[in-house]
């Protein structure tokens, strides 16, 4: 039986990847439905959730750090490491969703190795872990929860920068920020926080 639905115009319908209305095949649908004839085939592929959280204090003489772009401010996050709270939140995750424990394991912050390390150097590092798993990265969606500076202007190089640490597409990647209209310590501007969400797919065949 083939597989029907909506084309990506979400107008159309189509069936098999073809789309009637448009008279074309859509690519992405035809992605979808190969990967969904693997999974028919002994559960070729699971799909695992992870969710990351990361909080850091603002102090003064630091630097701010956010997805890999020193952020033009009078404070920074105060770490072990550069106290990158998105990239932190990423990798916990991301090694959640692999059951492969979490970042104060790999990276212990009693470790001088890690003192002042950048974060994308160790999301790397969590990159290789997942394909030595057999663990493809669907898609991250991450917040960081700051009442200032803003930080629009640089969300693009932060996605640049996690998608290459990840070797990845930057359309698989998404960093948002929100204020916290001045309540808690985010919105006292005590410190930032940030949440993510990510997608893995298992081949368990690769075993």
């Amino acid at each position: 039986m083939g597989l029907s639905g909506v084309c990506r115009a979400l107008s159309c319908v189509w069936s098999d990847g073809y789309c009637y209305e448009c008279q074309r095949h859509d690519t992405g649908l035809q992605r979808w439905q190969e990967r969904e004839k693997i999974r028919r085939q002994r559960g070729g592929f699971l799909l695992r959730i992870g969710m990351g959280y990361d909080v850091h204090k603002l102090v003064e003489n630091r630097k701010l750090i956010l997805g890999g772009v020193e952020i033009p401010y009078e404070y920074g996050l105060l770490g072990h490491s550069d106290a990158d709270v998105v990239v932190h939140a990423i990798m916990d995750g991301l090694l959640g969703a692999a059951a492969l424990g979490d970042i104060g394991k790999h990276f212990p912050d009693t470790d001088p190795q890690y003192k002042d390390i950048s974060s994308i150097k160790l999301l790397m590092h969590v990159g290789k872990l997942l394909e030595e798993n057999n663990y493809v990265i669907g898609n991250i969606d991450a917040t960081i929860i700051c009442q200032k500076p803003k930080l629009a202007p640089f969300r693009e190089q932060m996605v640049k920068n996690v998608a290459d640490a990840l070797n990845i597409n930057v359309n698989q990647v998404c960093i948002k920020a929100t204020t916290e209209e001045g309540l808690g310590f985010t919105g006292e501007g005590l410190g930032i926080s940030s949440q993510a969400i990510v997608l893995l797919e298992e081949n368990i065949h690769n075993r």
